[in-house]
């Protein structure tokens, strides 16, 4: 099998290289070439330092040293990154967030943390996403018809990054890090696009609108709610690894949809123009999520994020890990709807999109359709970027 993987990626090499995902999560894809540099900063370069609420990126930085209290303390941080140094450097940080009081957070900050400024190349943008909060049911109806499906047994990936070691090989080292296949005997096959996807309805855990499905499918994951009151959380599982294309994009393209691409308008045209004509508009996107039902334990956190800790609203952001290591903290100063948008962050996620140079970054708005109004409006280029270090960590 390890012969038939190898294989499978050399010959995939110039078909994938340039896959991407829907966000959060799944298949890798290559940052592009992007100086990156740490210039020595003050606290009083930092715009609206003094003013900025700093209790979200406490709370996530704190849940940040939780995701890592088990790890080798001279382990590097989760993700990669070009900095940070190890585990054991952000120890002392670590233990001083325990104690801090409401109001102390900008102390606390300024007493364990040394701020450099980011410069790099590639994609310089702030956007933002949500935990899309949607109506479900276990069994379908007219109206849910779209199932939220479990990740199918037939699914593997291909680790390619570890076959590009094993064999010292440079050509493997430019394709995607990861590829998706389907296990077919003793083949492994690009896994089916969305539109050749034969979905078994036993493998479905709940069933929602079609257009709802998809916006859990953009996002990554969401809040399944059900007629007794009940919510549970649909988890990022996999994808099929092709590369994400907005249905919306290509329906409001096609000049079907009224009134912008919206959720809201997308919603009012499949219920006027029913499922087949809503299937044929979803198949424009050849990516597929797969998702796993999950408790919710804590109601104020997001899903757990690519660092494998729960994400905090307005507390933290996606970042290429190329760049920035998964628990660094970040401030950035971007726009936002026309006003100065300026907030602390601890990098807790990435995506496919987000994989795009050392000042491309995605932030967590939250959950629910208030989070998703502001999310939409979110599109900030050319932020200025600044990481905060422990003081015990070495800069590169």
């Amino acid at each position: 099998m390890r012969r038939v993987l190898t294989l499978l990626a050399a010959t995939f090499l110039t078909a994938c290289a340039g896959t991407s995902e829907t966000r959060p999560g799944p298949t890798e894809t290559q940052t592009p070439t992007a100086e990156f540099a740490l210039r020595p900063a003050r606290f009083e370069d930092i715009p609206d330092w003094t003013r900025v609420d700093l209790a979200p990126a406490l709370m996530a930085f704190r849940r940040a040293c939780d995701g890592r209290r088990l790890r080798d303390p001279g382990a590097a941080l989760p993700g990669g990154g070009r900095y940070g140094g190890t585990v054991a450097d952000w120890a002392p940080a670590c233990s001083a967030a325990q104690n801090v009081a409401p109001g102390a957070e900008r102390a606390f900050f300024e007493a364990n943390f040394i701020p450099n400024m980011v410069s790099g190349g590639g994609e310089a943008r702030v956007t933002a996403y949500y935990e899309p909060i949607i109506e479900a049911r276990r069994l379908p109806d007219a109206v849910y018809s779209a199932p939220l499906m479990r990740k199918p047994g037939d699914m593997v990936t291909v680790d390619v990054a570890a076959f590009a070691e094993a064999y010292d090989n440079e050509a493997l080292r430019g394709a995607p890090r990861a590829l998706t296949g389907q296990l077919n005997g003793a083949q492994v096959l690009p896994y089916p696009k969305r539109e050749d996807l034969g979905l078994a309805a036993d493998q479905a855990f709940a069933w929602a609108h079609p257009v709802d499905v998809y916006n859990l499918q953009i996002q990554g994951s969401g809040r399944i709610a059900f007629p007794d009151g009940t919510q549970a959380r649909a988890s990022f599982a996999a994808q099929n690894g092709y590369r994400w294309r907005s249905a919306l994009g290509a329906l409001r393209d096609s000049g079907q949809l009224q009134g912008g691409a919206t959720w809201q308008n997308f919603r009012a045209w499949s219920d006027r123009t029913g499922a087949d004509a809503t299937r044929q508009a979803l198949n424009a996107d050849p990516s597929y999520v797969f998702f796993q039902e999950e408790r919710i334990d804590d109601p104020g956190a997001g899903p757990r994020g690519a660092a494998g800790v729960p994400l905090t609203p307005m507390g933290s952001i996606a970042v290429d890990p190329a760049f920035h290591p998964y628990g660094a903290v970040v401030f950035v100063d971007g726009e936002f709807d026309g006003q100065p948008f300026r907030h602390l962050f601890v990098a807790q996620d990435t995506g496919g999109a987000i994989r795009r140079g050392p000042l491309r970054g995605d932030v967590f708005f939250g959950s629910g359709p208030e989070a998703g109004r502001a999310a939409e409006l979110m599109n900030s280029a050319s932020p200025r970027w600044w990481t905060l270090t422990p003081r015990a960590a070495p800069i590169s």
